[in-house]
Parts: C-alpha cells; structure tokens; sequence
C-alpha cells in the first residue's frame, strides 16, 4: 500500500479558469432551485423528477407570460469569468411544446451608465420540442464597461410554453484547451453516484470499489497528435478528507503515458489505498507532468506542467433511495402491476396501501401509523408484496377495491436496528374503470358535514354545517347546495324542461337561478353553486365529463364544472368562454400549475333556451369536446399534467369559478352529470347521447371522410346521395382547345 504524499492545495485559492463548470447548481441534483431564479420573478421555477436529462432532477420555468420571462443564475458572472477568454457554453433543454418553439440562452449586461442601457447578447438560439435536446456554442464575455453579467435560459417563440432545463455547462473546454478533459466512473449507478457501499461492520459502510478515469491532453501544436507526446505522467490530486477538509492531496501513484493513440487514462483507488465515504461530494484533478526539452519530466507540482480544472463527483449512498415508480393506471381484467426503481444498495422491499394520509414525519421520511402493511395483511387482490412489482389481481369491478399504495426500500433486514430505510415511494393510485360519478339531480335532503375553516392567519378549526344536497348514486360523493353571497338562496331541482324524455326516472334537473342585469357586472346577481366534498372527486389520469346543459343566458366564463385547488391548478367545462358579444362557446381546459390548455367547441354550440348535451374527454395528452353526441373538436397538447397531478382538489364546484366572481356563476339548468375515471371513445359518447336523447343517429366525425359525397349530410352514402351525382352524369368542367377553321 502507498502512503499518501501531503501536498496541499486550497480550492478556495483556484482561478476561475480552472473551474471546470463556472454554472451553480448545473445538473439540479442538489433537489432545489439553488443558483437559478425566475427572471425579474416572472413566472415560477421548480424542481422536478419527472424526465429528467439526467440524474434524479431538473429544472422547470412555468406560469410564464411574457416572450422574455425565463431562469437565470442567481450569480454575477463578471466574478467568475475573464475577458479574452473562450467558454464553452451548452444546455440540455426541451418545452412542452409538440411543434418546436425558439428558445435562446442570453447573456445581460448592466452598464455603469445608464444613458448606455442594458445589453442583451444572444449566445445561442434554436427550435426546440418536447424532446431533450442539446445546445451548445462558444462565448466570449464582451468587454463593454459592464458592472455585472447574467446568465439566463428563455423561450422568445412562445410567451407560454414551458422550458425544462438540465445539465448547463458554462467554463473553459478542457479538451481545446489541452488539458486533461472527460472524467468518468466507474462503477456509476443510475442515480448518478459513484462506487457501490461496502459494509465494514454492521450498518457502517465505505466506499472501495472506485475507479476515476480521464483522457489526456491532445497536442495544441499539431491537432493530429491525439496526446500531447511532451506527456511524461499524471498525478492525481483527491479531496480525500471531505466533506470536512476542503484541501486536495496529492495521490503517490503515477500513471505514465505510454501512448500517443490512446489517451485513456485511469486509477483504481483501491489501488493507492484509497477508501472513500459513503453520499460525501469530492472534489479532484489531474496533473499531466510534462517533458523539458531533452525529454527530461519536470517534477511535480512545476509551473511547467499542465493542470486539469477542478471535477467532482458524489459517492453512492447506504441510505436506499426508491428513484421512480410505476405511474396511477386503470386496472384490466382486475389486475396491474406497479414496479419501483431503486439504488443498488437496496436489498429488501415492502408495500403499503395508504389509509387516510400517507404515514410519514415532519421530514417526509417513513413512520408506519395506520396505513395498511401489504406484507402482513395483504387481502386477496395483493402479491409480491417483498419485491419491487407489486402485483394485483381480481379486484372488483365496481371500484370497492380502488386504493393508492406506494413502497419502502431497506437496506438490510427490516426491523432491525442496524438497517436502513428509504424515504416512501410516491403515492399511486389504481382504479378500476368505470362510471364514478352520476347526479341525476332528482333528489335532495338535508346534509350535516364538517368543513376546516381558517378562523385567523395561520389557524384552523372544524366546523359543522348544514345544507341542502343532492345525491351521487354511484360512490355516495353528494353534491352540496350552496351561496356565495350573504343570501340563503341555493340551486334548487325543478321539474320543467327535462332534457331527454329517454332516460327512466328524470324527474328533474337543477337549476342555478344567478342572472345578471348587468353581465359585465361581477358583483351584479346572484351566487349559487354546488360543492362536492369528497377530495379525491375528479382526481384521475384521464377522465370523461358528460352532462345535459340548459343555457338561460348570461355574463362570459359560466363554469358547468371547475375541480380543482386554485387558478393554477383546475380542470373545467365552460358554458361560455370568453367574448364580446358572448358567443356561448363551450370549452374543455387543463391547468397544472403551469399553462392553461383549452379546448373550444365552437361559437353557439350552447345556444340559449334549449337543452344541449356537452361530453369533454382526455387521454393521455388528447381531449377531446362532442355537442349532442358529435365530436366538435381535439387537441393533442394536454401534456402539462392531468387531474390526478393536482389532487387531492379542495375546491370541487359545479356553476362556480376558481378564478371568482368575475367569471359569473353559471345561469341555467344542469341535469345527469356524469364523470368517468377513463375517457369514452367516441362511439361511446354518441351511444350515451343516443340513449339519452331517443335520436336516430348521431355522425362519427372522428372518422368521417366522405363530405364530398355525402350530399344531404346524413352521414351515410345513400340514393339521394347517387341521385345527386347520377344528375350530372357525364357533365364536366374542362377547357378544352379552340378548334381550328
């Protein structure tokens, strides 16, 4: 075994040109948004897991408004870079765009004079799509006088779209500058640390295993020379006291040069004796130990040898980690599966099914209180509960055995004490797919229920109420009778106007009595709105809405239905989108926590004094809106998220806003509301309407092709529609030459 040579160096002393990523927080893998910001405080950034580049995180910039709203580095670039320096710039970037936006990365400038005004200098530019994508260029910082610099990522092509960010790199090209460039590892597991723990005693673990690798420098002289051949050596230099001692020493294990065709370098650390920390960050650099000009190497640590920048890397951890789990689905035939990817160092498993809240501390770590262990209790629908696929099978098709299960990883035999636990899995949800929700509004009895209510900043309480409500004949989530105002008045059932003298039993629909004198008046009429208290109502990955809507008239925005938490996170049918006149447009939209999609039927698809059928569907990104059992239109953008992204919703209101009263409350009838926890085809939508309605028929304008054809547009090729043709027979349209005399 070597000894180690105690040779110093002090980070905090190093250039800024040996700093290999001059960017803070680059890859996002500290789990927050340390180092970025939203521009001027526009918009809103996160940290997410979902799709990341690479690693557990990245970064997402939403709720943007404006072309020019963006992310930027909290710090000022001036006091990390020098004029006449090259930096290679480069991000990995995609939006939530499926037809490619422009996004740009721009470096601002703030003058000392401000007659001169701020400078914008455009680094890079390009279309970009949902898809990552990598941007790189090359920049010199411009010596204009400046006081401070700013980096930032923005999407001048769309003031909407949302732009994810990962892996930014900002510094000096190591490889074009000659110096030792591309570290790697080995072993690296996927979540990106290093090494595999070895457990010296029980629960104590270190890290042996390591092995650092690198290429050496390519020749500056003569670009066809892959290593520079004035190579004698390296030395590495490794932070081997962190995280506590910031210093670097110097590694007595030499790795000479021996080929000018391969510049692959690497060093086992096992090798010089090297044991490492387990989830400890270590910085380290490599020494290329050059030749004089009679072929004799320079000493270590000579001003004549070249230094490689600063890299770092982060151990693997003896704590598990569960890094991903199978996503919320529908169950088919009564049974899924959910499977969960973890660190390597995990070894044992186990699954719980959630009752009330996920039990876990103030830290988000596992504390098991009443939610159900799958391994000691695991019912009749449960399998495999010790692995990491949880199975299920025969669950009811009625939905009794709906549940949200997630799992714990251990690192050792659970409950002992020496063993490690993981943080839980997020929470999932199956469901079996069926008709959830159906209100036929023919009925209504006096509910007592408790709501929490904020009786001072900061401070809830429990209180009971009393209302009017109406009940759900499928899952018992009753619709609450409310008012907004200082009225008792409430949407009441009234027995005119049934919609669809086919469906057995209608006996009534309810009506939302809240006309307007003034529309464009929002604290002009009244406010009656129905609440349903179940939390989880709505919540699914994908989902149908089906209802029968009587329009009575009024102001703009009147919600038919608007689940959700906030003005950020909803799901809505509108009776009357936005305009002036109003245009009874009704409309489909998604917001989760970041850009609104919406979804139009068209102007008059509500028209005022009749009854119409409105069906809203979405399915994976694709939603869908039919009129009276006709597909009117799609989109295929809904990728921000889905109602199950924002659940449990508090605010679940049918003829009620997220956004207030300026939306009005909705002014009509309503009547057989339904809600789905999958989307109907739509050959199912026209079947319910047709069932509904007692029509003929209903055209499939999801597959229709034949316009052209069909004449009397009764959606089918017929006699009239050959009789039409068959009229012009031999007829023509041509231009034909002019004879000659």
């Amino acid at each position: 075994m070597r000894k180690l040579l105690l040779v110093l160096m002090c980070l905090c002393l190093a250039s800024p040109l040996l700093a290999q990523n001059l960017i803070v927080n680059p890859d996002l893998e500290t789990g927050n948004t340390t180092g970025w910001g939203a521009r001027f405080n526009a918009g809103a950034i996160q940290v997410i897991t979902d799709n990341p580049h690479s690693g557990i995180y990245c970064l997402r910039d939403y709720n943007r408004t404006e072309t020019w709203h963006g992310v930027w580095q909290s710090q000022d670039m001036r006091d990390v870079t020098e004029l006449g320096v090259t930096y290679s710039v480069s991000a990995w970037v995609r939006t939530n765009r499926e037809t490619p936006v422009q996004v740009s990365i721009t470096m601002q400038y703030g003058n000392p004079d401000p007659t001169d005004g701020t400078q914008y200098h455009n680094i890079l530019s390009a279309d970009i799509g949902t898809e990552w994508t990598l941007v790189e260029a090359e920049y010199t910082m411009v010596d204009n006088g400046s006081a401070d610099a700013t980096f930032y990522l923005e999407v001048p092509g769309d003031a909407n779209a949302e732009l994810f960010v990962d892996d930014v790199f900002f510094g000096v090209n190591d490889l074009k500058a000659g110096k030792p460039y591309d570290p790697a590892y080995d072993p690296v597991s996927v979540d990106g640390f290093v090494g595999t723990p070895f457990e010296v005693s029980a629960g104590v673990y270190d890290i042996r295993d390591l092995k650092l690798k690198f290429k050496a420098g390519i020749d500056l002289t003569n670009e066809e020379n892959i290593v520079n051949p004035a190579i004698d050596s390296h030395y590495v230099y490794l932070q081997t006291g962190a995280p506590d001692d910031p210093n670097l020493y110097l590694i007595d294990y030499p790795l000479p040069q021996e080929s000018l065709d391969d510049p692959n370098q690497s060093l086992t650390l096992a090798d010089a004796g090297i044991v490492l920390k387990v989830g400890t960050t270590y910085q380290w650099q490599v020494e290329m130990v050059m030749k004089d000009p009679n072929g004799i190497p320079y000493p270590v640590n000579s001003p004549n040898n070249i230094l490689g920048s600063f890299w770092s890397f982060t151990t693997a951890k003896a704590e598990p980690e569960i890094l991903s789990i199978t996503d919320h689905m529908l169950l088919v035939d009564g049974g899924t599966e959910f499977t969960i990817t973890t660190t390597p160092v995990a070894n044992n498993y186990r699954w719980y099914k959630v009752f009330g809240d996920q039990d876990v501390d103030e830290e988000g770590n596992f504390a098991l209180d009443d939610d159900v262990d799958l391994t000691v209790n695991p019912g009749s629908i449960y399998s495999e509960t010790t692995t990491k696929t949880l199975k299920i099978n025969g669950a009811a098709p009625d939905g009794s055995d709906d549940a949200r299960v997630y799992a714990v990883a251990y690192n050792g035999v659970p409950g002992e004490l020496s063993t490690m636990v993981s943080k839980p899995s997020a929470v999932r949800w199956f469901w079996a797919p069926r008709l959830v929700n159906l209100y036929a509004f023919d009925e209504a009895y006096e509910k007592t229920y408790e709501v929490e209510v904020e009786v001072e900043e900061g401070v809830f309480e429990t209180q009971e109420r009393t209302s009017m409500a109406t009940p759900d004949s499928i899952s018992g989530y009753d619709m609450v009778l409310l008012s907004n105002d200082t009225g008792d008045d409430v949407p009441t059932l009234v027995e005119d106007l049934p919609p669809a003298p086919g469906i057995d039993g209608n006996a009534s629909s309810l009506k939302f009595n809240n006309p307007r004198a003034n529309p464009a008046d929002p604290n002009n009429g009244d406010t009656q709105y129905g609440e349903v208290l179940e939390k989880w109502a709505g919540a699914y990955k994908d989902v149908t809405i089906s209802t029968w809507v009587y329009n009575n008239g009024s102001s703009n925005w009147n919600r038919i239905l608007d689940y959700g938490n906030d003005t950020n996170n909803y799901m809505m049918l509108c009776m009357n989108s936005a305009g002036n006149p109003i245009n009874n447009n009704a409309r489909f939209s998604l917001k989760v926590g970041g850009t609104e999609r919406n979804l139009d039927a068209g102007n008059q698809t509500l028209p005022v004094g009749e009854w119409t059928h409105v069906a809203a569907t979405l399915t994976g990104s694709t939603a869908r809106i039919y009129i009276n059992g006709e597909l009117r239109n799609t989109a295929t953008n809904y990728n921000s998220g889905d109602p199950i992204s924002y659940g449990p919703a508090t605010q679940k209101w049918i003829g009620r806003s997220q956004w207030g009263s300026g939306d009005g409350y909705l002014n009509g009838q309503i009547d057989q509301l339904k809600i789905y926890n999958y989307a109907l085809t739509t050959v199912e939508v026209g079947q319910d309407y047709l069932e509904q309605s007692q029509k003929e028929y209903v055209c499939n304008l999801e597959i229709y092709d034949f316009e052209d054809y069909d004449t009397n547009g009764n959606c089918l090729l017929d006699l009239g529609d050959f009789a039409s043709m068959a009229a012009r027979w031999l007829e023509d349209d041509r231009i034909y030459p002019t004879e000659a005399e």
